[in-house]
């Protein structure tokens, strides 16, 4: 999973990717306070252990 922040109508990543210029690339778009509420639902706190389930293939 990649994090980016939304600004003047781009995304900016926050961290690195190894992906060619063209390379094409699929988006879904979670926005943070989502995930916030899912704090604790899964008596796990550590948001982005949350994230990493969320984006499993158990749930597609």
């Amino acid at each position: 999973m990649v994090k980016a922040v939304y600004h003047d109508n781009s995304f900016h990543l926050i961290d690195p990717v190894n992906l060619k210029d063209g390379d094409e690339v699929e988006l879904r778009i979670l926005p943070d306070p989502e995930i916030k509420k899912l704090k604790g639902a899964f008596r796990i706190k550590d948001t982005r252990m949350i994230e990493e389930i969320i984006e499993s293939d158990i749930f597609e």
